[in-house]
Protein backbone atom coordinates (compact mmCIF):
# COMPACT_ATOMS: atom_id res chain seq x y z
CA UNK A 1 0.00 0.00 0.00
CA UNK A 2 1.84 3.09 -1.31
CA UNK A 3 -0.84 5.72 -0.63
CA UNK A 4 -1.33 7.40 2.52
CA UNK A 5 -4.76 7.00 3.85
CA UNK A 6 -7.34 9.61 4.86
CA UNK A 7 -9.60 7.75 8.13
CA UNK A 8 -12.43 9.90 9.31
CA UNK A 9 -12.58 7.22 13.08
CA UNK A 10 -15.83 8.24 14.68
CA UNK A 11 -17.56 7.33 18.45
CA UNK A 12 -20.41 8.60 19.53
CA UNK A 13 -18.81 11.05 22.81
CA UNK A 14 -15.66 11.84 22.79
CA UNK A 15 -15.49 11.04 26.57
CA UNK A 16 -13.78 8.89 29.27
CA UNK A 17 -14.20 5.26 28.36
CA UNK A 18 -13.27 2.16 26.83
CA UNK A 19 -14.31 3.26 23.52
CA UNK A 20 -12.49 6.64 23.86
CA UNK A 21 -9.08 4.53 24.83
CA UNK A 22 -9.61 2.53 21.96
CA UNK A 23 -9.78 4.88 19.19
CA UNK A 24 -6.94 7.08 20.77
CA UNK A 25 -4.74 4.04 20.57
CA UNK A 26 -5.15 4.04 17.12
CA UNK A 27 -5.21 7.52 16.10
CA UNK A 28 -1.95 7.68 18.19
CA UNK A 29 -0.39 4.48 16.92
CA UNK A 30 -1.10 3.55 13.14
CA UNK A 31 1.55 4.77 11.26
CA UNK A 32 1.77 8.24 10.53
CA UNK A 33 3.63 7.49 7.21
CA UNK A 34 0.78 5.48 5.92
CA UNK A 35 -2.69 6.99 7.74
CA UNK A 36 -3.67 10.60 8.38
CA UNK A 37 -6.52 10.30 10.95
CA UNK A 38 -9.45 12.70 11.85
CA UNK A 39 -11.39 12.03 14.76
CA UNK A 40 -15.85 12.82 14.96
CA UNK A 41 -17.38 12.91 17.90
CA UNK A 42 -20.47 14.68 19.68
CA UNK A 43 -20.25 16.12 22.67
CA UNK A 44 -20.38 14.29 26.11
CA UNK A 45 -23.41 14.70 28.87
CA UNK A 46 -23.10 16.88 31.98
CA UNK A 47 -22.45 13.54 33.77
CA UNK A 48 -19.91 12.49 31.34
CA UNK A 49 -15.75 13.61 31.52
CA UNK A 50 -14.79 15.50 28.05
CA UNK A 51 -11.75 13.94 26.48
CA UNK A 52 -11.41 16.08 23.22
CA UNK A 53 -9.24 18.98 24.69
CA UNK A 54 -6.43 16.57 25.92
CA UNK A 55 -6.53 14.42 22.49
CA UNK A 56 -5.99 17.60 20.81
CA UNK A 57 -2.90 18.22 22.89
CA UNK A 58 -1.78 14.75 21.98
CA UNK A 59 -1.71 16.16 18.05
CA UNK A 60 -5.02 14.11 17.62
CA UNK A 61 -7.40 16.19 14.59
CA UNK A 62 -10.85 16.24 16.50
CA UNK A 63 -13.77 17.69 15.33
CA UNK A 64 -16.89 17.98 17.49
CA UNK A 65 -20.20 17.17 15.52
CA UNK A 66 -22.40 19.90 18.52
CA UNK A 67 -25.89 17.74 17.60
CA UNK A 68 -24.86 14.53 18.29
CA UNK A 69 -26.06 12.84 21.86
CA UNK A 70 -25.80 9.72 23.54
CA UNK A 71 -30.01 9.60 23.33
CA UNK A 72 -31.83 8.93 20.13
CA UNK A 73 -33.33 12.58 18.96
CA UNK A 74 -35.00 12.03 15.48
CA UNK A 75 -34.38 16.03 14.86
CA UNK A 76 -30.77 16.25 16.66
CA UNK A 77 -29.86 13.12 14.92
CA UNK A 78 -31.04 14.42 11.44
CA UNK A 79 -28.61 17.34 11.92
CA UNK A 80 -25.96 15.07 12.89
CA UNK A 81 -26.20 13.06 9.92
CA UNK A 82 -26.18 16.08 7.11
CA UNK A 83 -23.21 17.56 9.38
CA UNK A 84 -21.63 14.73 8.72
CA UNK A 85 -22.68 13.87 4.94
CA UNK A 86 -20.90 17.90 4.39
CA UNK A 87 -17.75 16.69 6.57
CA UNK A 88 -17.12 13.44 4.61
CA UNK A 89 -17.44 15.13 1.02
CA UNK A 90 -15.32 17.92 2.05
CA UNK A 91 -12.66 15.46 3.73
CA UNK A 92 -12.81 12.95 1.26
CA UNK A 93 -11.72 9.95 3.63
CA UNK A 94 -11.02 6.89 2.07
CA UNK A 95 -12.13 4.98 5.26
CA UNK A 96 -14.63 5.48 7.80
CA UNK A 97 -14.55 3.94 11.12
CA UNK A 98 -17.44 3.71 13.51
CA UNK A 99 -17.42 2.86 16.89
CA UNK A 100 -19.85 2.51 19.32
CA UNK A 101 -24.01 2.51 18.50
CA UNK A 102 -25.09 5.84 17.56
CA UNK A 103 -21.96 6.85 15.93
CA UNK A 104 -22.00 3.53 14.33
CA UNK A 105 -25.71 4.31 12.56
CA UNK A 106 -25.20 7.39 11.59
CA UNK A 107 -21.62 7.17 10.55
CA UNK A 108 -22.71 4.14 8.56
CA UNK A 109 -25.22 5.61 6.73
CA UNK A 110 -23.62 8.91 6.12
CA UNK A 111 -20.59 7.12 4.72
CA UNK A 112 -22.79 5.48 2.19
CA UNK A 113 -24.37 8.71 1.30
CA UNK A 114 -21.17 10.18 0.53
CA UNK A 115 -19.77 7.58 -0.95
CA UNK A 116 -17.05 6.91 0.94
CA UNK A 117 -15.11 3.85 -0.47
CA UNK A 118 -14.37 1.70 2.76
CA UNK A 119 -16.28 1.31 5.70
CA UNK A 120 -15.23 -0.83 9.40
CA UNK A 121 -17.38 -0.38 12.23
CA UNK A 122 -16.08 -1.74 15.55
CA UNK A 123 -18.33 -3.19 18.00
CA UNK A 124 -17.25 -2.77 21.54
CA UNK A 125 -20.59 -4.14 22.82
CA UNK A 126 -24.19 -4.52 22.08
CA UNK A 127 -27.62 -3.91 23.31
CA UNK A 128 -28.92 -7.53 22.34
CA UNK A 129 -28.63 -8.54 25.86
CA UNK A 130 -30.22 -7.19 29.45
CA UNK A 131 -30.83 -3.26 27.62
CA UNK A 132 -34.28 -3.49 26.69
CA UNK A 133 -37.43 -5.11 26.19
CA UNK A 134 -37.89 -7.82 23.32
CA UNK A 135 -39.54 -5.38 21.10
CA UNK A 136 -37.08 -2.80 20.93
CA UNK A 137 -33.71 -5.21 21.07
CA UNK A 138 -35.29 -6.97 18.30
CA UNK A 139 -35.64 -3.45 16.03
CA UNK A 140 -32.05 -2.77 17.13
CA UNK A 141 -30.86 -6.47 15.89
CA UNK A 142 -32.64 -5.84 12.45
CA UNK A 143 -30.82 -2.36 12.42
CA UNK A 144 -27.57 -3.51 12.69
CA UNK A 145 -28.28 -6.34 9.96
CA UNK A 146 -29.12 -3.72 7.75
CA UNK A 147 -26.42 -1.52 8.60
CA UNK A 148 -24.05 -4.37 8.10
CA UNK A 149 -24.97 -5.07 4.20
CA UNK A 150 -23.32 -1.26 4.22
CA UNK A 151 -20.24 -1.91 6.07
CA UNK A 152 -17.02 -3.81 3.90
CA UNK A 153 -15.54 -4.93 7.68
CA UNK A 154 -17.03 -5.23 10.84
CA UNK A 155 -14.66 -5.91 13.84
CA UNK A 156 -15.55 -7.25 17.38
CA UNK A 157 -13.54 -7.38 20.26
CA UNK A 158 -13.70 -10.74 22.22
CA UNK A 159 -14.41 -14.16 21.21
CA UNK A 160 -17.56 -13.93 22.91
CA UNK A 161 -18.59 -11.05 21.25
CA UNK A 162 -17.57 -12.30 17.64
CA UNK A 163 -19.73 -15.32 18.30
CA UNK A 164 -22.93 -12.87 19.03
CA UNK A 165 -22.51 -11.29 16.06
CA UNK A 166 -21.61 -13.88 13.55
CA UNK A 167 -23.62 -17.18 15.32
CA UNK A 168 -26.20 -15.91 18.04
CA UNK A 169 -27.60 -13.28 16.47
CA UNK A 170 -26.09 -13.08 12.93
CA UNK A 171 -25.69 -9.72 12.20
CA UNK A 172 -23.03 -10.40 9.79
CA UNK A 173 -21.69 -13.63 7.64
CA UNK A 174 -18.24 -14.41 9.40
CA UNK A 175 -16.63 -13.78 6.27
CA UNK A 176 -17.21 -9.93 7.27
CA UNK A 177 -16.59 -9.97 10.63
CA UNK A 178 -13.11 -10.00 12.53
CA UNK A 179 -12.03 -9.88 16.20
CA UNK A 180 -9.39 -8.28 17.36
CA UNK A 181 -8.92 -7.24 21.08
CA UNK A 182 -8.69 -4.05 22.94
CA UNK A 183 -5.18 -2.74 23.08
CA UNK A 184 -3.50 -0.67 25.61
CA UNK A 185 -0.56 1.33 27.05
CA UNK A 186 -0.36 -1.39 29.67
CA UNK A 187 3.78 -1.26 30.62
CA UNK A 188 3.16 2.06 32.81
CA UNK A 189 0.84 -0.31 35.21
CA UNK A 190 3.05 -3.84 34.62
CA UNK A 191 4.49 -2.45 38.09
CA UNK A 192 2.20 -0.03 40.07
CA UNK A 193 3.21 0.64 43.61
CA UNK A 194 0.33 0.28 45.93
CA UNK A 195 -0.20 2.75 48.59
CA UNK A 196 -2.17 4.36 51.26
CA UNK A 197 -3.04 7.58 49.15
CA UNK A 198 -6.76 6.89 48.22
CA UNK A 199 -7.60 5.32 51.40
CA UNK A 200 -5.83 8.15 53.13
CA UNK A 201 -7.91 11.14 50.88
CA UNK A 202 -11.16 9.31 51.90
CA UNK A 203 -10.26 9.61 55.33
CA UNK A 204 -9.77 5.77 55.61
CA UNK A 205 -6.78 4.17 57.62
CA UNK A 206 -4.43 2.01 56.09
CA UNK A 207 -5.83 -1.28 57.11
CA UNK A 208 -9.54 -0.25 55.66
CA UNK A 209 -10.43 -3.13 53.08
CA UNK A 210 -11.36 -0.92 50.16
CA UNK A 211 -13.54 -2.67 47.23
CA UNK A 212 -13.52 -0.58 43.98
CA UNK A 213 -15.94 -0.01 41.13
CA UNK A 214 -15.04 1.78 38.11
CA UNK A 215 -17.49 2.99 35.45
CA UNK A 216 -20.60 4.87 34.14
CA UNK A 217 -23.29 4.66 36.91
CA UNK A 218 -26.04 3.55 34.77
CA UNK A 219 -28.77 0.97 35.12
CA UNK A 220 -26.63 -1.73 32.71
CA UNK A 221 -23.82 -1.70 35.18
CA UNK A 222 -25.76 -2.89 38.31
CA UNK A 223 -25.11 -0.51 40.62
CA UNK A 224 -27.56 -2.17 43.25
CA UNK A 225 -25.88 -5.57 43.07
CA UNK A 226 -22.66 -3.72 44.32
CA UNK A 227 -24.53 -2.19 47.40
CA UNK A 228 -26.11 -5.40 48.09
CA UNK A 229 -22.65 -6.81 48.39
CA UNK A 230 -21.20 -4.41 50.39
CA UNK A 231 -24.36 -4.76 52.95
CA UNK A 232 -23.51 -8.26 53.27
CA UNK A 233 -20.00 -7.93 53.64
CA UNK A 234 -20.66 -5.49 57.00
CA UNK A 235 -22.79 -7.50 58.43
CA UNK A 236 -19.64 -9.31 59.36
CA UNK A 237 -16.70 -7.18 59.35
CA UNK A 238 -17.12 -3.32 59.67
CA UNK A 239 -13.81 -2.82 57.97
CA UNK A 240 -15.32 -2.94 54.22
CA UNK A 241 -15.74 0.16 51.80
CA UNK A 242 -16.99 0.61 48.50
CA UNK A 243 -15.74 3.45 46.15
CA UNK A 244 -17.08 3.98 43.25
CA UNK A 245 -14.84 5.70 40.26
CA UNK A 246 -17.11 7.20 37.48
CA UNK A 247 -20.64 9.30 37.36
CA UNK A 248 -24.06 8.71 35.62
CA UNK A 249 -27.85 9.03 35.77
CA UNK A 250 -27.79 6.51 38.82
CA UNK A 251 -25.30 8.53 41.07
CA UNK A 252 -27.95 10.55 43.05
CA UNK A 253 -30.11 7.52 43.29
CA UNK A 254 -27.48 5.24 45.35
CA UNK A 255 -26.53 8.77 47.35
CA UNK A 256 -29.62 8.57 48.76
CA UNK A 257 -29.83 5.25 49.26
CA UNK A 258 -27.06 4.58 51.21
CA UNK A 259 -27.74 7.76 53.59
CA UNK A 260 -31.00 5.75 54.22
CA UNK A 261 -29.57 3.06 55.29
CA UNK A 262 -26.94 4.71 57.16
CA UNK A 263 -24.08 3.17 55.35
CA UNK A 264 -22.80 6.50 53.41
CA UNK A 265 -19.35 6.27 55.72
CA UNK A 266 -18.44 3.16 54.29
CA UNK A 267 -20.02 4.18 50.34
CA UNK A 268 -17.48 7.14 48.33
CA UNK A 269 -18.62 8.39 45.15
CA UNK A 270 -14.98 9.56 43.74
CA UNK A 271 -16.98 11.38 40.63
CA UNK A 272 -14.67 10.66 37.12
CA UNK A 273 -10.92 10.15 37.49
CA UNK A 274 -8.60 10.73 35.02
CA UNK A 275 -5.84 8.73 36.05
CA UNK A 276 -6.69 5.07 36.58
CA UNK A 277 -3.54 4.19 38.31
CA UNK A 278 -4.62 6.14 41.33
CA UNK A 279 -8.07 4.34 42.25
CA UNK A 280 -6.18 1.00 40.87
CA UNK A 281 -3.21 1.89 43.46
CA UNK A 282 -5.95 2.47 46.50
CA UNK A 283 -8.35 -0.34 46.37
CA UNK A 284 -7.78 -3.71 47.42
CA UNK A 285 -9.89 -5.83 45.02
CA UNK A 286 -12.33 -4.73 41.91
CA UNK A 287 -15.86 -5.37 41.69
CA UNK A 288 -17.50 -5.59 38.60
CA UNK A 289 -21.51 -6.14 38.77
CA UNK A 290 -22.76 -5.58 35.05
CA UNK A 291 -25.97 -7.20 33.23
CA UNK A 292 -23.67 -6.78 30.31
CA UNK A 293 -20.63 -5.87 28.44
CA UNK A 294 -17.71 -5.31 26.12
CA UNK A 295 -14.44 -5.90 27.27
CA UNK A 296 -13.85 -4.25 30.23
CA UNK A 297 -11.04 -1.84 30.18
CA UNK A 298 -11.21 -1.33 34.06
CA UNK A 299 -10.77 -5.36 34.33
CA UNK A 300 -7.94 -5.40 32.27
CA UNK A 301 -6.49 -2.76 33.95
CA UNK A 302 -6.65 -4.17 37.66
CA UNK A 303 -5.47 -7.59 36.38
CA UNK A 304 -1.94 -5.70 34.73
CA UNK A 305 -1.81 -3.81 37.92
CA UNK A 306 -2.16 -7.25 40.01
CA UNK A 307 -5.13 -6.19 41.44
CA UNK A 308 -8.07 -8.97 42.30
CA UNK A 309 -11.07 -8.64 40.55
CA UNK A 310 -14.60 -10.40 41.19
CA UNK A 311 -16.83 -9.82 37.83
CA UNK A 312 -20.27 -11.15 36.54
CA UNK A 313 -19.80 -13.33 33.91
CA UNK A 314 -21.46 -11.42 31.13
CA UNK A 315 -20.67 -10.46 27.69
CA UNK A 316 -16.30 -10.34 27.12
CA UNK A 317 -15.52 -11.08 31.07
CA UNK A 318 -15.31 -14.85 30.45
CA UNK A 319 -12.67 -14.07 27.84
CA UNK A 320 -10.64 -12.11 30.15
CA UNK A 321 -11.02 -14.11 33.38
CA UNK A 322 -10.46 -17.73 34.00
CA UNK A 323 -12.42 -18.66 37.01
CA UNK A 324 -9.99 -19.48 39.98
CA UNK A 325 -6.67 -18.96 37.69
CA UNK A 326 -6.97 -15.55 37.77
CA UNK A 327 -10.14 -13.85 39.00
CA UNK A 328 -13.58 -14.99 40.17
CA UNK A 329 -16.38 -14.87 38.25
CA UNK A 330 -19.79 -14.95 39.64
CA UNK A 331 -23.80 -15.32 37.74
CA UNK A 332 -25.63 -11.71 37.19
CA UNK A 333 -27.14 -10.91 41.13
CA UNK A 334 -25.35 -13.42 42.83
CA UNK A 335 -24.33 -11.70 45.64
CA UNK A 336 -23.52 -14.37 48.50
CA UNK A 337 -20.88 -15.91 45.84
CA UNK A 338 -19.47 -12.99 45.11
CA UNK A 339 -19.50 -12.23 48.87
CA UNK A 340 -17.75 -15.13 49.57
CA UNK A 341 -14.96 -14.15 46.95
CA UNK A 342 -14.11 -11.33 48.26
CA UNK A 343 -13.73 -13.13 51.48
CA UNK A 344 -11.51 -16.03 50.38
CA UNK A 345 -9.15 -13.15 48.36
CA UNK A 346 -9.04 -11.03 52.03
CA UNK A 347 -8.01 -14.16 53.84
CA UNK A 348 -6.02 -16.07 51.44
CA UNK A 349 -3.36 -13.61 50.28
CA UNK A 350 -0.70 -16.76 49.50
CA UNK A 351 -2.66 -18.25 46.79
CA UNK A 352 -4.18 -14.89 45.55
CA UNK A 353 -0.40 -13.98 44.81
CA UNK A 354 0.04 -16.91 42.34
CA UNK A 355 -3.52 -15.64 40.89
CA UNK A 356 -2.54 -11.95 40.32
CA UNK A 357 0.82 -12.79 38.53
CA UNK A 358 -0.74 -15.25 36.14
CA UNK A 359 -3.50 -12.42 35.55
CA UNK A 360 -0.90 -9.81 34.61
CA UNK A 361 1.25 -12.00 32.21
CA UNK A 362 -1.56 -12.90 30.63
CA UNK A 363 -3.09 -9.93 29.99
CA UNK A 364 -0.28 -7.86 29.16
CA UNK A 365 0.76 -10.79 26.69
CA UNK A 366 -2.50 -10.42 24.26
CA UNK A 367 -3.44 -6.60 25.08
CA UNK A 368 -0.43 -4.33 24.40
CA UNK A 369 -1.63 -2.12 22.12
CA UNK A 370 0.92 -3.01 19.65
CA UNK A 371 -1.69 -6.23 19.19
CA UNK A 372 -4.05 -4.25 18.10
CA UNK A 373 -2.29 -1.44 15.95
CA UNK A 374 -0.62 -4.07 13.73
CA UNK A 375 -3.91 -6.20 12.95
CA UNK A 376 -6.20 -3.22 12.38
CA UNK A 377 -3.07 -1.79 10.07
CA UNK A 378 -3.13 -5.53 8.34
CA UNK A 379 -6.81 -5.14 7.36
CA UNK A 380 -7.12 -1.51 6.35
CA UNK A 381 -4.51 -2.50 4.28
CA UNK A 382 -6.26 -5.81 2.64
CA UNK A 383 -9.57 -4.23 2.64
CA UNK A 384 -7.71 -1.18 0.42
CA UNK A 385 -6.25 -3.43 -1.67
CA UNK A 386 -8.77 -5.70 -2.67
CA UNK A 387 -11.16 -2.54 -3.19
CA UNK A 388 -8.35 -1.14 -5.62
CA UNK A 389 -7.86 -4.01 -7.60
Amino acid sequence: MKKRLKIIRMQSRICIGGPAIHVEMLSKYLPQDRYETILVGGRVEEDEKDKSEELRSRNINVILLDKMKRQVTLWDDWKSLLQLIRLLRRERPDIVCTHTAKAGAIGRIAAFIAGVPLVVHTFHGHVFRNYFGKLKTFLFIQIERLLALATDQIITISPSQYKDITETFKIAPARKVAMVRLGLELQPLKNLQHTDELKSSIGLPPQAKLLGFVGRLVPVKNIGMAIQVLERLLQEDNSYHLCFAGDGEEREKWVQYTRQHNIDEHVHFLGWIEKIEYVLAGIDILILTSLNEGTPIAVIEAMTSQVPVVATAVGGVPDLIQHEKNGFLVSINDVESMVQYIKRIVSSQKEIRTMLENAATGIIEHYEYHHLVREIDEIYSRLYEIKTK
